[in-house]
């Protein structure tokens, strides 16, 4: 028999005046450039089983009370955006990505992008008009939050590692059907708004967001919600797809009748609700999920493997929404980037440590399976040790080497804190071990 996921008990009231069912089925990320970058091994990714399973073993189960605390936050978190009355974003903040328009930035073929070209840019942010719609929306497709109010990419040196594809600086995040978010206002163009989402702000194309009333958000923000624990699902209508679907999307859900609803938007701009028929066990469950040994290999393994995209790049993952991703189903919330998510927990500094003191410390303080490692830039989960080695889960893009380019891996991977060592060019220094500067337990 099919294990089922193991479920936290509740109950909900929700309105039965709902539309007819979509479905939720598996499905596959469409295939892009990002699937064929160059992808290498080291001796870690061929020595230690790709498969968190054995590292389950190792983490120790949370209490009801301890999870449904979790969780409470994260619905707080996740429905924070409508419960705005501003952006409230310093002038500093809402404009930082016109940094971008002094430096030298290339198109993916290297060729240099004018002035003029961000000038426009910036005349299309219209921020003359900042606040000037105020409302509250919700997000209908899966999307791109974008710093500038285009779909062109833009990057630093492609000729160096770690600056060309997929590393698309005018790619923030991605963001997922179902999430509340709040309008500033609309490029000149009036084909981009300026959101603020629970994690993050930017731009978002108007086509993929709609509008909500005070009576979708009572009947929307229910009291239990879902989430997806199978990865890159498809959402169909009417035989039509609607969007793809990752791991750790919220549904809200009646845990009485099973049933779970998505936010379509009508011919006038705004969201209704309409009930999604799964089309198998697993796809999705009521959140949280409990945090045992079945679950944390069931989550993991979705995860692993997948290609890096900087910033949720072409429906992919970066190391910080991996880790969100991954702990979103047992109801823990963490914020977009690594800086933000290593003041998420309680943080246990491992700085001035010499490399056996980190190993050593880690080994100690850490929680297997709910720990983070936070370095500059980067960040990974804790699963537990192997050989009395510390190992991590995490989406890398690739060993720094001593000439200044990478090993590339760019992938999810498990590995030790020693990742390239077996490298007689790998640069010392870069190891992870050398740069990780704290522990973040849940």
């Amino acid at each position: 028999m099919k294990k089922i996921i193991t479920l936290i008990a509740t109950t909900i009231i929700i309105s039965h005046s709902i539309l007819a069912d979509t479905i939720l089925i598996k499905g596959e990320r469409e295939k892009s450039d990002i699937d064929y970058m160059s992808s290498n091994d080291v001796g870690d990714t061929v020595e230690i089983p790709q498969d968190p399973t054995p590292f389950s073993e190792q983490a120790e189960y949370m209490s009801r009370e301890e999870q449904l605390d979790y969780d409470r936050r994260y619905n707080e978190k996740f429905f924070e955006p409508w419960t705005l009355s501003s952006m409230g974003l310093s002038e500093g903040e809402k404009t930082w990505q016109f940094m971008y328009a002094k430096k030298r930035m290339y198109r993916r073929d290297g060729t240099k992008i004018p002035k003029k070209w961000f000038k426009q840019q910036i005349k299309n942010s219209n921020f003359k008009a900042y606040e000037s719609i105020n409302r509250d929306a919700i997000i209908v497709k899966h999307s791109d939050l974008k710093l500038y109010p285009t779909d062109k990419e833009f990057y630093f040196n492609i000729h160096k590692t770690g600056e060309g594809f997929p590393f698309d600086y005018n790619q923030n995040s991605s963001v997922y059907i179902n999430t509340p978010i709040h309008i500033s206002h609309y490029s000149k163009d009036k084909k981009w708004a300026f959101v603020k989402t629970p994690f993050a702000f930017g731009w978002i194309k108007l086509e993929n967001i709609a509008f909500v009333t005070p009576q979708f958000k009572e009947k929307f923000h229910t009291p239990r919600f879902a989430v997806t624990t199978t990865d890159n699902l498809k959402l169909i209508d009417d035989g039509r797809e609607i969007s793809l679907i990752k791991l750790g999307t919220i549904f809200p859900m009646n845990v009485d009748t099973k049933e779970y609803f998505v936010a379509l938007k009508d011919e006038k701009g705004y969201a209704y609700i309409k009930k999604v028929e799964p089309k198998d066990v697993n796809l999705i469950v009521k959140k949280p999920i409990k945090f045992n040994q079945f679950n944390i290999a069931y989550i993991g393994k979705q995860l692993i493997g997948e290609p890096y995209g900087w910033g949720g790049k072409l429906k992919t993952r970066d190391c910080s929404t991996f880790t969100r991703d991954f702990f979103a189903p047992f109801g823990i919330y963490l914020p977009r980037n690594s800086k933000q998510q290593a003041q998420s927990g309680d943080y246990i500094s491992l700085q001035n440590m010499s490399k056996e003191e980190k190993k050593e410390a880690i080994l100690t303080y850490g929680k297997p399976c709910r720990s983070l490692l936070v370095l500059p830039g980067h960040v990974t989960i804790y699963l537990g040790q192997k050989d009395g080695k510390p190992i991590i889960m995490h989406n890398y893009w690739g060993v720094r080497l001593k000439d200044g380019t990478k090993r590339v891996l760019g992938r999810s991977v498990i590995t030790t804190t020693e990742i390239g060592k077996e490298l007689p060019n790998v640069k010392e220094k870069s190891m992870l071990i050398n740069t990780i500067k704290g522990l973040v337990n849940f």
